[in-house]
């Protein structure tokens, strides 16, 4: 009796791996989790979990909901979600993420930026400009 193999497989269980000693140079695009312990050179999107192990490296952009690092990224990190950046892990490079946790040990070579921070310093902007027109007025105002 054969067994029935089934290609169905839920975004629960589906995760994509490039392994140890496994070198990949390219694209990826995935609605699963990604665990990389390999070397991985390109653009990686998922809009669910990113792990990179300790013998892991990207190098490139990636653009992710969560991501846990303990290894090496090279690039540019986006992370919707959580970044949790472990005691062995090294980010050379541009990140951008909703909340982040680091351990001690942990090395971040770059900028950071939390992701809801632009729409504040416009704000500030703003608010600054505000201020310097209403500055400005004072004195015509008190020449007048």
């Amino acid at each position: 009796m054969a067994r029935q193999r089934t290609t169905n497989v839920s975004l629960d269980q589906g995760i994509n791996r490039i392994v140890e000693g496994t070198h990949v140079e390219g694209s990826i695009r995935s609605e699963g989790s990604i665990r990389i312990d390999g070397s991985f050179k390109g653009d990686i999107h998922t809009a669910a979990r990113l792990v990179i192990g300790a013998s892991g490296k990207v190098e490139g952009r990636v653009d992710c909901m969560d991501c846990e690092s303990e290894g090496l990224v090279l690039g540019e990190l986006r992370v919707a979600g959580l970044l949790s950046l472990k005691a062995s892990s090294r980010v050379d490079g541009e990140i951008q993420y909703g909340r982040m946790a680091v351990e001690a040990g942990a090395q971040i070579v770059g900028t950071c930026r939390l992701d809801a921070e632009p729409e504040m310093q416009v704000a500030s902007e703003e608010h600054s400009a505000s201020k310097t027109n209403n500055a400005e007025q004072t004195p015509l105002q008190q020449s007048a």
